[in-house]
């Protein structure tokens, strides 16, 4: 299996075949051309870098309260998304609905406005994405974004301490699969993400690229579309020595009261529904309380 690349300026019949093709057998994506500037990216890796490296007590000050509101500071071995594995080897700073943030709850004034720049950047990334998602399973260019109005869209900064030396079963982020609709990823040059191959236990290496972005669905979309766009696991190989890894995340992810159930052009005589309706909330909220110590 390999993680294809589109072009998000290549003309729409053409992007659409190739978002249709990702989206069906691998989950997976590389976007590029997506109009936000390396700079900018750069820009808020720096500032994350910087968050990360204060120390435990400034830190702690902005500390993770639970999943319910799901924003905060969670330090490493806070969160687990291998049960079967060691607590992650990873800290986060966790921003839910950033734009509905006051000022008290961002460690910094200067952080906040780059973070808040850089989200209103990715959401028209993500609206695009959406729509072009929504137009392959033939409802209204709107279907996704109506549902989604930011109170569970999630930022995340990440950081992956190294090694110093391996150890058996430990992973930056465990085996897991999203949650949500469709998850945004930004690499720094470290490397780590492994994809699981979908018709095989192979775990391939999605390489960083400068100014591309990893795109993959979530189980909300899989469930969504009765199966046709997969949700891929995937987890992240910590690294040994000095190789911190530093990733944003950006998880978009319906509002709570969106009911979710398989749409019907995913759904046949041959291929009945093979999931229950849910709501966005109840499986969100489900997913983080497993995950979080």
């Amino acid at each position: 299996m390999q993680i294809p690349t589109i072009s998000f300026a290549s003309r729409d019949a053409t992007r659409l075949a190739n978002l249709e093709a990702a989206l069906t057998d691998t989950g997976f994506m590389l976007l590029s051309d997506t109009g936000i500037e390396v700079a900018q990216i750069s820009a808020v890796f720096e500032a994350s870098r910087s968050f990360f490296q204060c120390s435990d007590e400034f830190k702690q000050r902005f500390r993770y309260h639970g999943a319910t509101d799901n924003f905060g500071y969670q330090s490493v071995g806070m969160e687990s998304l291998d049960p079967d594995r060691p607590p992650d080897l990873k800290e986060a700073l966790t921003v839910r609905n950033p734009s509905a943030r006051r000022d008290a709850h961002w460690p910094s004034a200067g952080l906040r406005d780059l973070i808040l720049d850089f989200y209103q950047r990715c959401l028209v990334v993500a609206h695009k994405l959406q729509g072009d998602t929504a137009t392959l399973l033939d409802v209204p260019r709107d279907y996704f974004h109506s549902r989604i109005t930011g109170e569970n869209v999630t930022l995340r900064l990440l950081h992956y301490p190294p090694l110093a030396a391996r150890e058996s079963g430990q992973l930056g982020a465990g085996a897991h699969t999203d949650y949500g609709l469709q998850t945004l990823l930004f690499q720094d040059q470290v490397g780590g993400l492994e994809v699981l191959g979908q018709q095989s236990d192979t775990w391939i290496p999605v390489a960083p690229r400068a100014g591309e972005i990893v795109v993959n669905t979530g189980d909300l979309m899989e469930r969504w579309t009765n199966g046709r766009f997969c949700s891929t696991c995937h987890r992240v190989q910590p690294q040994t020595g000095t190789g911190d890894r530093y990733s944003l995340a950006l998880f978009l992810d319906p509002d709570d009261t969106v009911e979710v159930s398989c749409l019907p052009s995913c759904v046949s005589a041959r291929n009945p529904a093979r999931y229950p309706p849910t709501t966005a909330g109840e499986h969100i909220l489900a997913k983080l309380r497993a995950s979080h110590r």
